[in-house]
């Protein structure tokens, strides 16, 4: 099984082809500007295709450079429209003349119904007029993977496009069209028909499918297409086939022959070795392989590329090697000698050095011999002839080789004597007196040795005394020019300086401090490199100057470095004055750390300098600007973090007060006016020890004395506030009494709360129909006043464990208005209304005890005892009205109260129309879910892959069981992937947050007001991903939820496990009401 990767370009009316695709695959696709794009898996046979299909939606698009790149294409063109037939016809020429061949498949498609053309009459057009074309009528975008089955089989076989389901009627359209070429002679077009009709005979198991091959056969062998004819026969007649290929090679060798009679050698060569290569994976047959190689080593010596013929015989055997390397010897030497005569000396060389490794590396010593002698004979012509054209150090190197040979090979050796004369006498000439001397050593001849080192010696001498007259002018023009030179070289510098200057004057006026200076440095580091270091001093003493006026000071002290030891602490001392006056106004520096680290590389510079008076005027500045910053520090930080800052710099203005200055200069330094904050910001932080502690030192009395003011007072304050603590801790072992006492009645009320509830219960048709009502319609006011009534009728008739009960509801109404203060006006005027006695009595009531333990609770502002205290009314006798307002009270869940009521016909016909609506979706969503299970494994291993990038935030909150935040944070990650046009994951992660939304009990209209949101801000995609699972699941859910149809949850539930959900995502499938 293999994969294939194509490229699809899809043409034709941008709104169809976008429609129609994006109905197909159920996406629109991803968005590229001229055109829309998908990747899609094709499944062919035993095949898989990965497709890029593009989709052309826009007119500027570049078509022929964008055809060049696509392996297939499909065009949909509408045949009731005129243009767009003519569109076609103009494009297919285009996409014919392309470099490669493209399958082309055409679609007949109208987007508003079926084509009112006779079906067979438009694919018949098609077939006769382009038979490599294949084309489908009224298709439906469900089947759009026929097309892209058939396209991907052409695309991979390299022939034309076939739709199998239709191809019987294209069988004898092939064979009418076979006839027709044939006739013509047009064979290859004849053999193509036949081809396909063959293919269509297998593909319905047809007896002629063998005839129809080996006529193919023939019709390709005709043209000399044996390669093809032997395909075609494969499966069909292995000896026929066998010998098409062997007329393959045969054909190829005949190639090489015509190429060889036209002295074409190396095209000779290259059909030669083809034919060889392939024979000897195809054929194996030893007679054809040996000849194609022998015919092609041949042919490459006789091309003067011996490399390649050798790098023939590194695939052939040894002894085969050797054999044919005997033959071809002549053919070298033959070729060594025509390069030769044809001046091309360096190629002949070349060559005999490549057959020389050659042969000695299969140690043939007799050829060897041959070939050495070869290459000397052409060395020593190569050697006369660039000697003779004065090409001397070629020559040498030349003779070198020559030499090389007779001391390797153990060549004869020649005289050359005479021309090496003539070479040692040129390099007299020009003077080379050290390769004339080796020369001259490798003569042969005595005589004439010394007669040429007589010479040299002469040359020498007379060649010593030239150099030395002419060193002795050169001198004399030297001083002269060289004086000359520097007046005018001065000259010029001062003028460049002059014009650097004033353009930094100039610069300095716009306040360009920076770039003036620079300007005057560019000069400096010219002057150092030209060694004009003293003017190069005093440019950069200016550029300092200039710095130190744009108070920048960084860029002053590196600048700095680069004077000169001896101008460094002169500059310092002229400029001291000025630099002092600069740093008194350093506060106008943007911010302190800046100004620290002004001062303190100012204290170093002047230090190293050994320049200490200075130095100490430099650290009371720094001093005064520390003691500054730690006042501000203070009053903006009003904090114990603010002191502690404070205190860092009072410690660094110590640590260069002890450094820099002497005692008596130390003693002038006052820090009152810091230690004053850092005490009142202690006292305000109620800090005393460190109130005290930074009181103590400051000097001046009078602050003391005003600090010392301030500490007593809050030491009264603090005396003030234990006191109260003590009384608010009596007053707590107070209400844990009480507590305890409440525990205890509550049990007892618990025993009794039965019998009091038959009491209550007699009393309240009387007394509490009215008031529950009121509660049931939250009508609280009215209540409380009717509550009121019944506690004095009740207490009239002695009942004052019902009346307390009354008092306690009056309570909880009061506590969920809010208005607590009301409780105990009500207790205590109807305490006061009853005489001494029976007021104890009605006080020591279980309910009014509770009422007035909670009173005590709100006052202490006891909120965690007081929701305790609460629980303790379920031991009265209640109502179930009055029990869920404690119930809401404590945030738990309200008991339904049963109507009874039946539903109204209009009610069991809308519950009726809206369950058939409720089957129909289901239906749907049940076909789709196949599918949607189908894909689930890969839609989750694409969601892992972003599970770090965009999942893991929800997820967290979804551990936490934060419903809300999680819906909020699904909803804004639609966004993104709407924006990357990933409607499937947008149109999932719309279904997560409204399930996240219905576990937080947001309300419906919310859920689907966002829903109603997402979909419209998807413009012309709406209506797609409308229609999606996941939309469509979520809706139903929605509607169930609403109606209160639970039948249909466990249903619902089932389509949502088939989605790919984390482990901290299944927890929303539980979808039972809460």
């Amino acid at each position: 099984m293999s994969t294939f990767y194509f490229k699809t370009l899809i043409l034709g009316d941008p709104d169809t082809i976008h429609f129609f695709v994006a109905s197909a695959f159920n996406e629109p696709g991803e968005d590229k500007d001229t055109y829309f794009s998908w990747y899609k898996e094709v499944k062919v046979v035993e095949n898989t295709c990965d497709l890029e299909i593009d989709a052309i939606t826009s007119i500027s698009a570049d078509l022929d450079e964008i055809i060049q790149m696509v392996d297939g294409i499909i065009y949909f063109v509408n045949p009731l429209i005129k243009e767009e037939f003519e569109l076609l016809e103009m494009v297919i020429p285009d996409i014919f003349s392309a470099k490669h061949d493209i399958p082309l498949i055409i679609i007949f498609y109208d987007q508003n119904g079926i084509i009112p053309v006779s079906v067979n009459d438009l694919l018949t057009k098609v077939w006769v007029n382009y038979p490599s074309l294949e084309a489908f009528v009224n298709l439906n975008p469900k089947e759009f993977h026929q097309v892209l089955q058939a396209l991907c089989m052409a695309m991979i076989s390299g022939e034309t496009p076939l739709n199998i389901e239709n191809a019987w009627m294209r069988f004898p359209i092939f064979i009418q069209m076979a006839n027709v070429y044939y006739d013509n002679k047009n064979y290859f077009y004849a053999a193509q028909a036949v081809r396909k009709a063959a293919l269509i005979a297998e593909i319905y198991k047809k007896e002629e499918y063998f005839i129809f091959s080996e006529q193919a056969a023939y019709l390709f062998s005709k043209i000399n297409l044996y390669l093809e004819a032997s395909n075609i026969l494969n499966d069909i007649d292995k000896q026929k086939s066998r010998n098409f290929k062997k007329l393959y090679a045969e054909a190829i060798i005949r190639e090489g022959n015509l190429s060889f009679n036209n002295q074409e050698f190396e095209k000779a060569a290259s059909f030669y070795e083809r034919a060889g290569q392939w024979a000897s994976i195809e054929l194996l047959e030893k007679e054809i392989i040996d000849e194609a190689f022998k015919l092609a080593i041949t042919s490459w010596v006789s091309a003067c590329k011996v490399e390649y013929a050798f790098r023939i015989l590194e695939n052939l055997p040894r002894m085969e090697s050797i054999y044919l390397l005997k033959e071809v010897l002549v053919k070298i030497k033959a070729a060594s000698e025509f390069l030769a005569n044809s001046k091309r000396y360096n190629l002949a060389k070349e060559q005999l050095y490549l057959a020389i490794n050659k042969y000695q590396s299969l140690t043939l010593f007799d050829e060897l011999k041959e070939l050495t002698t070869k290459l000397t004979e052409i060395l020593i012509q190569i050697f006369k002839t660039q000697t003779s054209e004065n090409e001397l150090y070629a020559a040498k190197s030349t003779f070198d080789e020559i030499e090389n040979m007779w001391e390797s090979y153990d060549v004869e050796r020649t005289d050359l004597d005479g021309t090496l004369k003539v070479l040692i006498t040129s390099f007299l000439d020009k003077y080379n007196f050290g390769m004339a001397t080796i020369l001259i050593n490798k003569l042969n001849f005595l005589v004439l040795k010394q007669d040429l080192t007589k010479l040299s010696a002469e040359v020498e001498d007379k060649f010593k005394a030239i150099k030395k007259k002419e060193i002795e002018e050169n001198i004399k023009k030297g001083v002269k020019i060289l004086s000359e030179f520097v007046k005018a070289e001065l000259d010029i510098i001062v003028g460049m300086n002059n014009k650097k200057i004033h353009e930094t004057e100039e610069l300095m006026k716009q306040k360009k401090y920076l770039k003036g200076a620079k300007n005057l440095q560019e000069q400096a580091k010219f002057l150092k490199k030209i060694g004009k270091e003293d003017i190069m001093n005093r440019i950069l003493i200016k550029s300092l100057d200039v710095l130190l006026e744009g108070y920048l000071y960084e860029e002053f002290f590196i600048t700095f470095n680069d004077l000169s030891k001896d101008n460094k602490k002169r500059y310092l001392k002229e400029i001291f004055p000025i630099y002092l006056d600069k740093l008194r106004d350093i506060n106008k520096l943007e911010n302190y750390q800046r100004i620290d680290r002004v001062l303190e590389s100012s204290n170093r510079v002047y230090r190293k300098q050994e320049l200490y008076d200075e130095s100490k005027e430099i650290s009371f500045i720094f001093i005064e600007n520390i003691k500054t910053e730690a006042i501000k520090t203070l009053q903006i930080e009003e904090t114990l973090f603010g002191i502690k800052k404070a205190n860092k710099l009072l410690k660094k203005a110590r640590t260069i007060s002890s450094a820099y200055l002497e005692k008596e200069d130390q003693i002038s330094i006052n820090f009152d006016r810091i230690y004053k904050e850092m005490a009142e910001i202690s006292i305000n932080e109620e800090n005393l020890p460190s109130a005290l502690k930074y009181n103590d030192k400051i000097e001046d009395r009078a602050i003391k004395s005003e600090i010392h003011k301030k500490i007593d007072k809050l030491e009264a304050e603090k005396s003030a506030i234990r006191t109260q603590r003590v009384d608010k801790a009596r007053e707590g072992e107070e209400l844990n009494e009480r507590l305890s006492i409440i525990e205890n009645r509550g049990r007892e009320a618990s025993g009794d709360r039965d019998i009091e509830f038959k009491r209550r219960k007699a009393y309240k048709r009387a007394y509490f129909n009215t008031a529950l009502s009121h509660i049931t319609n939250r009508e609280f006011g009215e209540a409380i006043d009717i509550y009121k009534e019944t506690i004095t009728q009740l207490n009239k008739s002695q009942k004052y464990n019902l009346a307390g009960v009354s008092l306690a509801v009056i309570s909880l109404l009061l506590i969920h208005e809010n208005r607590l203060q009301e409780i105990k006006q009500i207790l205590e005027e109807t305490i006061g209304n009853l005489a001494g006695k029976l007021g104890r009595l009605f006080s020591g009531t279980f309910a009014v005890t509770l009422v007035e333990y909670n009173l005590q609770l709100k006052k202490f502002q006891e909120e965690t005892k007081f929701e305790k205290a609460l629980n303790f009314y379920k031991n009265l006798p209640l109502f179930e009205e009055e029990l869920n307002l404690l119930r809401s009270l404590l945030g738990e869940e309200i008991a339904e109260i049963e109507t009874g009521e039946k539903l109204t016909r209009e009610e069991v016909g809308r519950l009726s129309r809206l369950s058939i609506e409720l089957d129909q979706n289901f239906g749907k969503l049940q076909s789709e879910m196949e599918g949607e299970e189908a894909e689930k494994e890969n839609l989750f291993r694409k969601r892992k892959a972003m599970k770090r990038r965009f999942y893991k935030p929800i997820l967290d909150l979804l551990k936490l069981h934060k419903f809300k935040e999680s819906a909020t944070k699904y909803n804004e990650l639609t966004k993104t992937f709407s924006k990357r046009g990933d409607f499937r994951s947008g149109s999932f992660l719309m279904l997560l947050h409204g399930l996240c939304s219905l576990k937080a009990n947001e309300p419906y209209t919310l859920i689907i007001k966002n829903l109603d949101l997402y979909l419209n801000s998807l413009g012309r995609n709406k209506k797609l991903v409308s229609d999606t699972y996941n939309i469509r699941l979520i809706q139903v859910l929605i509607n169930v939820k609403m109606n209160s149809l639970e039948q249909y949850l466990p249903k619902i539930k089932s389509m949502l496990e088939v989605l790919p959900l984390f482990e901290e995502e299944k927890q929303l499938l539980d979808l039972e009401s809460k």
